[in-house]
């Protein structure tokens, strides 16, 4: 357990080093350099975990979290198919809300974010695979995860991981550019139920995908994309919203909690 607060502990602390200046008072919100500092303290969970995964496995085990994260295993289906399917249920959203009205939608808002809204969209994909994806998924799936499952059932390990998930984010609530920030505590709830249920998810992906921190991190970007999108139509998000969560809750009665999938928990990489 030592070394899953130690992992925690690092990641908290680079990120939250490179995320206190939004703590300042007067913090420029206009800054141009405050998208920089966000996205550089997503890299907190990959760098705690490329040291903790050192100091437990040295060269060894860095060599198989790095197989884990760019060399796709198991079944297709989970680094091929899951990642799309946020973009599916986003035309699922839109034919829903759409029945019988003209939605006034912007999809060029799919490739950009408040924050980045003038990103070039190649430059924006690249961003959240690379630096969304893999930045925070080596950490949460690739080192904590199998960790827990030494010790803990599969729901519980995705419990405790949401927990620490959710802690993480706690300096971007004060970060102006950030959709956390707006948040009222209706909206908070609403935010800690999808990253239980998201842990669900990511959970059941892993180890159906045997380890593969692929395709967790490929899942993961396409989710920010689709959540993050300014398509000027809320609905959208809040119907993806009901139907992630759904899924996630439903994985719970489809295969046994300890496991949350067909295939046993993965232990290790």
């Amino acid at each position: 357990m030592k070394k899953i607060i130690g992992f925690f502990l690092t990641a908290y602390g680079f990120s939250w080093i490179c995320w206190s200046p939004y703590l300042m008072p007067g913090f420029p919100e206009s800054w141009q350099y405050s998208a920089f500092l966000h996205y550089l303290g997503l890299t907190g969970p990959l760098l705690a975990a490329g040291l903790w995964t050192y100091i437990e496995n040295d060269q060894a085990g860095l060599q198989r979290l790095a197989r884990s994260l760019l060399v796709p295993r198991g079944p297709a289906f989970y680094w091929l198919v899951v990642p799309i399917i946020p973009f599916l249920l986003l035309g699922f959203a839109t034919g829903v809300i759409s029945s019988g009205e003209l939605l006034a939608i912007d999809w060029s808002g799919l490739w950009r974010s408040r924050e980045l809204s003038s990103i070039h969209p190649a430059a924006f994909i690249l961003l959240n695979v690379f630096v969304v994806g893999f930045g925070e998924e080596a950490g949460w799936r690739g080192f904590a995860l199998p960790h827990l499952q030494q010790r803990y059932p599969a729901w519980a390990a995705s419990l405790l991981i949401t927990a620490g998930w959710a802690l993480w984010h706690w300096p971007l609530f004060f970060y102006q550019r950030s959709g956390y920030y707006t948040m009222d505590m209706g909206g908070i709830s609403g935010w800690l139920v999808s990253l239980v249920t998201g842990s669900f998810l990511f959970t059941w992906l892993f180890n159906s995908s045997r380890g593969s921190v692929l395709a967790c991190a490929l899942f993961h970007a396409s989710m920010d994309i689709t959540f993050m999108a300014d398509l000027g139509e809320p609905r959208l998000m809040n119907t993806i919203g009901m139907v992630i969560t759904a899924w996630g809750l439903g994985l719970l009665i489809l295969y046994n909690p300890r496991r949350l999938s067909r295939y046993q928990q993965v232990l290790g990489l």
